[in-house]
């Protein structure tokens, strides 16, 4: 295991993550105090676990069919329909 080569990973999950419906999910679970903060964190932490690992395995599965170059342009697709929808819903509907 190479700490070089995960450095990258680490920085772009944590971007991708700040602020997300995660984050505000274990916000409002500690607000709302429905646990104490360490029972939000390991349940917050193990839920972030085991979808990243569901998503390195489909990648993984889906990297065998397709190369990595369809691969990032379909996410990048993905995300710029995703961009999309949202700035419609938010400014769209407002006529």
């Amino acid at each position: 295991m190479e700490l070089k080569a995960m450095w990258p990973i680490f920085l772009s999950v944590l971007l991708a993550e700040l602020g997300d419906k995660t984050q505000i999910a274990a916000l409002t679970f500690s607000a709302g105090r429905a646990a104490s903060r360490l029972e939000i964190f390991v349940a917050a932490s193990l839920a972030l676990v085991f979808a990243t690992l569901v998503a390195v395995l489909a990648g993984d599965f889906i990297s065998r069919f397709a190369p990595p170059k369809v691969l990032k342009s379909l996410a990048g697709l993905a995300f710029i329909i995703m961009g999309a929808f949202f700035l419609y819903q938010a400014f769209g509907d407002k006529a």
